[in-house]
């Protein structure tokens, strides 16, 4: 019964397949078909588009509209048909035209310009002074009799009017490529609408004004004791040094954060540089120590352990790499596995010279130590150029850091035999 079920079970998952692949190749090919179709289609309308109306004409933009591009099949020309590409240019103004444009446009300049302002005798505001009109293919020019008031960018400067404001002419020069033509547009330019408040401020800073003009022979300025029935009273307002120390005290922070990062990769990089140079010592306790019949794991522990007692007695100065020895010896001690304490000693360390040691002593670990010692030789020797090369880096970045107090003394020395002769001279 059961295997009955089964060959039903995989015959279903048979057809199923089959009728899952021919309906994914139908598919594929309804996309084909359908990409064909479209194709045509795109050809078929491309060539009614290109058609010429009555053989011979072609149709151009509209003004301001750009060129229009053309690509002509000329018959009769050469034996064959010929191909050409023509630009052809936008439909242009007669003079009259375009006379009658610029006066449709000057009629409805007034809604293009004003922007947030009432009307053309109304302007408190900027304006907005467009500099072109694509649906008439007219390009504007402004300019201003009082740019002082309002600029050719239609920016108001109103501050300082009176409540009878002053009028302005903008002349505008409007052009659709060939016939130019000038107008001007008379505004009248008010003062800023001013809340009852800022009146009030701006009539007694007005007040004080006059003051300070009538009282100006005087050693002192009398401020006034009222105004529109109002008692005053007045005290000087002193800068706050709030603000200056709050920014000081952001300022302090942020370099000491830059210090401390500063700091941080300072430390890191004596700490690379350091166990760079360590790295040939390491390798060749190493070789001796294997050299002798120790295993990996004594010489490891007798470098470790010694070096921990030579800093304990002050005999030696810590070392980075030495105390990444230590603590992996501690870590071999209290349990964990060789090949998972090398290979934290790599990271630790974070140089490919020590991730490359730890994974040849977990290499020998797996594989046993026949050739390790060979290949710790070849490695201490590929260590030593290294630090031949780091040791004449070093050497060059201290004379490069010595150039600046050269040239220090230098300029004092010849500061003291210039200025004598000039003193001498004058």
């Amino acid at each position: 019964m059961e295997n009955t079920l089964i060959r039903f079970v995989s015959r279903g998952v048979g057809k199923w397949g089959k009728w899952d692949k021919r309906r994914k190749w139908k598919s594929q090919f309804m996309c084909v078909t359908l990409g064909l179709a479209l194709g045509v289609v795109a050809h078929l309308m491309a060539g009614m588009e290109q058609d010429l109306a009555q053989g011979y004409i072609l149709k151009r933009n509209s003004y301001g509209q750009g060129d229009t591009p053309y690509q002509l099949l000329v018959r009769g020309l050469e034996a064959d048909e010929v191909a050409l590409d023509l630009n052809l240019s936008e439909r242009t103004y007669t003079r009259e035209e375009a006379h009658r444009v610029y006066e449709a446009i000057m009629e409805q300049l007034p809604g293009y310009i004003l922007a947030d302002n009432g009307s053309l005798k109304d302007v408190r505001s900027n304006l907005d002074l467009i500099t072109s009109l694509n649906q008439y293919g007219v390009r504007l020019r402004w300019e201003s009799d009082s740019p002082e008031l309002v600029n050719s960018f239609g920016e108001v400067n109103n501050e300082s009017l009176d409540d009878e404001g002053s009028q302005v002419c903008l002349r505008v020069r409007m052009t659709e490529g060939r016939w130019p033509e000038e107008y001007a547009v008379s505004i009248e330019v008010k003062p800023p609408l001013l809340t009852e408040q800022e009146q009030v401020r701006k009539a007694f800073l007005n007040l004080l004004y006059d003051e300070d003009e009538r009282q100006n022979t005087q050693e002192t300025m009398k401020l006034p004791d009222s105004f529109q029935g109002r008692s005053l009273s007045y005290s000087s307002r002193k800068e706050s040094s709030f603000f200056s120390m709050t920014g000081l005290g952001a300022a302090a922070a942020c370099m000491f954060s830059l210090k401390e990062k500063r700091d941080i990769k300072k430390k890191e990089e004596v700490r690379k540089q350091q166990m760079t140079l360590d790295y040939p010592e390491i390798l060749s306790r190493l070789i001796i120590f294997l050299g002798a019949g120790m295993s990996i794991r004594t010489a490891w522990d007798k470098i470790a352990f010694e070096y921990q007692d030579m800093v304990a007695s002050g005999r030696r100065t810590p070392r980075h790499v030495y105390r990444e020895m230590y603590e992996t010896s501690c870590q071999i001690r209290s349990g964990v596995s060789e090949g998972k304490a090398f290979v934290e000693f790599g990271g630790r360390c974070g140089l490919q010279s020590y991730i490359k040691l730890s994974g040849l002593l977990e290499q020998n670990r797996k594989n046993g130590s026949k050739n390790l010692r060979d290949t710790l030789k070849l490695e201490m020797a590929e260590a030593f150029e290294q630090r031949k090369h780091q040791a004449r880096r070093l050497g060059e970045e201290a004379g490069t850091r010595l150039l600046l107090p050269l040239f220090m003394l230098l300029s004092v020395v010849m500061i003291m035999i210039a200025v004598p002769a000039l003193m001498e001279f004058g």
